[in-house]
């Protein structure tokens, strides 16, 4: 069966009668569920925390404990830590007595007692209060307070315990289970704030709304049991969540009978005498991607500087206009290329003058390779020939950021974000990446989220890469331009994410996620 490269996300009573769909009333079903959501949890999170750095010998977990299920699967996702980490050490901060859990948490925290045996002990909100213990105790806190169903005030213990977290100078990894607590209908401003927030199974649109989303850290969608299959997208503007392994198709092997042409020849216009990085950047991330050719077109006196770093490229040098921009001549020479080419990105490191604006016009209206548009061919006036092009023509791509996404249209607000995505790509008639975090994805009224990658990718060039990965797999796909996007985005956010667990988020540079590109197929280390 082939397996989904979105989910939906639900709205929270949605997702209850989803959840109860599934599990029937069953108490055995659910505990089987919760033992799934805890066991992805605690394995994830054995992972993501080396982003931060090595655990050490004898960790320590905080688990901030309620009543309900959450809790329970907190409870497992630390048996299951303690089978990889056998130093490890769980406090539990009681906000309730335990003869108040639920008899499936109950179950989960006897068997979390009979696997850490002294390794676990308690204590209370009051005594935490008192200071008796304070995060810096702690390696990791993992929040299993309250689910969907909170409704605010919190109580004040439980805001100033969240508060004291978030100020703390050496404060743990903070996790959250499904939601951070205070997260709800209506978010507390006192909400939990994690760095990490784990989804198993089932996303809820609570999550993903602006106010929430800056307590959720980085976002980790788990597929479990029994929840893999959900729904398709409906017409409506049903916004979907990326699946975490959407470029997983990257993994099949190629075929036996195949050559470079198989895998499509990526043109790309890109580069200037004061960007030249862009191109060279673009270039070699749509060679990794696995074009079977690339051709760059970069201004002449530059290619010949850059070509030796990148020499499985094809490097062919363009004329300046007198300005230093793209000469009209480069119209005439992308023609000829086109003929043998799969796909054109064009934007990267270009200085945008007229000459270089009338330049990138006349190639978006001529020419009608699938076309990846970003960085200083998002204008107005491009938009404007992207509407001109053929019908014939090939999809459009393109992957703004927050600027350059005003800088093309008229919406001059942010609180219909998605919305305002979904009509221009309908306006334009193309695909939309908005590249941000989170990173939203549309084609019409089709949209998608990517919360992954995290601040790894918060610096200059790593668009740049995203392109080149996008020309490739756009060349090679061009029938279905959202696919191709949706699973550019992943890639490039997972190899961002095994970067940072390799080498944490700062200290690396833009060009080290390239080789994560190939680790995140062999390895599985995404998520």
């Amino acid at each position: 069966m082939k397996r989904p490269i979105t989910f939906p996300i639900f709205h929270p009573s949605e997702a209850r009668s989803f959840e109860e769909s599934r599990l029937e009333g069953d108490p055995q079903r659910t505990l089987a569920a919760m033992k799934a959501a805890g066991c992805a949890i605690g394995a994830s999170l054995r992972r993501d925390y080396l982003e931060f750095g090595p655990w050490p010998e004898q960790p320590r977990i905080l688990v901030i404990a309620g009543k309900g299920h959450n809790t329970g699967d907190a409870l497992v996702a630390c048996k299951r830590l303690g089978v990889d980490l056998p130093g490890l050490r769980v406090t539990l901060l009681l906000t309730t007595g335990r003869e108040n859990w639920s008899e499936l948490t109950a179950a989960c925290g006897k068997e979390l007692e009979e696997a850490l045996g002294d390794r676990l002990d308690s204590t209370s909100l009051e005594q935490w209060t008192n200071g008796d213990l304070t995060a810096v105790d702690f390696d990791v806190v993992i929040d299993g307070l309250y689910g969907l169903g909170f409704k605010p005030p919190l109580p004040d213990a439980v805001a100033a315990l969240f508060d004291a977290f978030r100020e703390a100078e050496t404060a743990p990894v903070r996790v959250a289970v499904d939601v951070p607590s205070g997260v709800g209908e209506e978010t507390s401003p006192h909400s939990f704030p994690a760095d990490l927030t784990y989804i198993p199974g089932v996303a809820k649109e609570t999550l993903f709304r602006p106010e929430a989303f800056a307590f959720a850290g980085r976002c980790r969608f788990l597929e479990i049991d029994p929840f893999r299959s959900q729904p398709a997208a409906g017409d409506g503007l049903q916004q979907q969540l990326c699946a975490p392994h959407a470029y997983r198709d990257r993994k099949r092997m190629r075929p036996a009978r195949s050559d470079k042409r198989t895998f499509g020849h990526a043109l790309v216009l890109a580069g200037s005498l004061q960007m030249p990085g862009a191109a060279l950047m673009a270039t070699k991330a749509a060679l990794q991607a696995g074009a079977g050719l690339v051709t760059t077109l970069t201004p002449g006196n530059l290619a010949p500087q850059i070509a030796g770093h990148a020499p499985e490229a094809m490097w062919r040098p363009m004329h300046l206009s007198k300005e230093g921009g793209l000469d009209v001549d480069a119209v005439r020479i992308l023609s000829k290329l086109a003929g043998d080419a799969h796909s054109l990105l064009i934007g990267p490191g270009l200085i945008l003058d007229r000459s270089t604006l009338f330049t990138i016009c006349r190639i978006v209206r001529e020419i009608p390779l699938p076309l990846v548009l970003d960085a200083s061919a998002l204008t107005q006036d491009v938009m404007t020939a992207v509407i001109a092009r053929s019908a014939a023509a090939g999809p459009v791509v393109v992957t703004p950021h927050e600027g350059e996404f005003l800088r093309m249209n008229a919406f001059k607000e942010d609180a219909a974000r998605r919305e305002n995505v979904a009509i221009f790509s309908e306006r334009y008639c193309c695909a939309v990446v908005l590249k941000g975090h989170p990173t939203l994805i549309a084609e019409g009224r089709r949209t998608a989220i990517s919360p992954f990658g995290g601040p790894v990718l918060a610096r200059g060039g790593t668009g740049d890469l995203l392109s080149g990965i996008l020309v490739t797999l756009l060349g090679q796909h061009p029938e279905n331009a959202f696919e191709a996007a949706l699973k550019a985005v992943t890639w490039h956010a997972a190899a961002g994410d095994a970067l940072a667990r390799d080498r944490g988020s700062c200290g690396v540079t833009t060009m080290e996620i390239l080789p994560y590109l190939s680790a995140v197929l062999r390895d599985g280390v995404a998520w």
